[in-house]
């Protein structure tokens, strides 16, 4: 008895070493395993860059500032495109494992069409990861986490949808469609009108003044100023036009004719931004009450931006923005 309990203790503790070698391996193949697919970050206001970049090859890098985004460090970012994103590393989660037999063809679409995204918080790389096609039913998207050699599809619960149109790389997608995006005060504004008036609306000592072609000056409506003022802040554009759209080359032919309406803000650091209006042609789907083809779009404008930025506005957009002398004068 003695002889067998001599041999029985040294098994015991050797099953017992195997078991827990086991454990640890089994407990370290679980974490490796929910890596496949842990593409969301729960705390999205540590991340600080995005870099997103395919094979054409396109890069886009968006950056955090301490109090909006830059595009490729020069251009303030979309503010919704940006929350979009950030949602979207917030929710995302896995939806299924594709089949074993397919693997092949959606890495390899991955290889063509993917874009790869890195997320960083602080200096730190948080996230890596390829952004594939969309899933048969188009309600999921492909993903592959760096380091790993199988796919996953993924999704945001709630979101019938995919997601890869959420990870675009070109920087006029990116940029901010605000015309006048500077968030410095602002000193005045001038609103000339070739065929019609000039006048500018300052703001001196807490008080609007309203300048008109004479140069003689007047006290200005409060709340029609402060409307305009903060209308320049918040005006949009529709689309930027860049050199693949057909109208491009038409740039200059564009800038050297009479502007419809020149807007001019000066900010009280000295700083100025203009922008030029034009008119859009019309053509035989735009036709006046009269079933007549205009001659101009009745709706939207060329714009060119002192920024170099050259864009199609709408009217109704710029409705706050380009008022008549008589908005400004005083109502009393």
């Amino acid at each position: 008895m003695k002889k067998a309990s001599t041999y029985l203790l040294p098994a015991i503790i050797g099953a017992l070493l195997v078991w827990l070698l086991w454990s640890e391996y089994q407990t370290e193949q679980a974490l490796d395993d929910s890596e496949l697919y842990n593409f969301s970050i729960a705390d999205t206001s540590a991340i600080t860059k995005f870099v997103i970049w395919d094979k054409s090859p396109d890069t886009v890098v968006l950056e955090r500032q301490a109090d909006h985004w830059l595009v490729n460090g020069k251009h303030h970012a979309r503010p919704d495109a940006i929350e979009v994103l950030l949602e979207t590393m917030y929710r995302i989660r896995l939806r299924n494992f594709p089949q074993s037999t397919a693997q092949e063809t959606i890495l390899r679409a991955m290889g063509a069409y993917g874009k790869h995204v890195d997320v960083y918080q602080g200096g730190t790389l948080a996230k890596s990861f390829t952004v594939g096609t969309e899933t048969p039913d188009m309600l999921g998207t492909y993903m592959l986490r760096d380091g790993f050699d199988t796919p996953v599809a993924t999704h945001l619960p709630g979101f019938n949808g995919y997601l890869s149109s959420r990870f675009f790389i070109r920087e006029d997608l990116w940029r901010t469609r605000e015309i006048f995006p500077s968030k410095n005060p602002i000193a005045s504004v001038s609103l000339v009108y070739p065929d019609t008036a000039v006048m500018e609306i300052k703001l001196q000592e807490d008080a609007y003044q309203l300048v008109g072609n004479n140069g003689e000056s007047m006290r200005a409506d409060d709340m029609a100023s402060q409307a305009l003022f903060k209308a320049i802040q918040q005006v949009q554009y529709e689309g930027m036009i860049i050199p693949s759209d057909l109208v491009f080359p038409k740039k200059d032919s564009i800038a050297s004719s009479i502007p419809v309406a020149f807007v001019s803000v000066e900010y009280q650091n000295g700083q100025r931004a203009d922008m030029r209006l034009y008119h859009v042609p019309g053509g035989p789907d735009i036709l006046d009450g009269e079933g007549n083809p205009q001659e101009w779009d009745p709706d939207r404008f060329y714009a060119l931006l002192s920024d170099g930025r050259f864009v199609l506005t709408q009217r109704y957009g710029l409705q706050h923005v380009l008022k008549s002398f008589r908005a400004f004068t005083p109502k009393n």
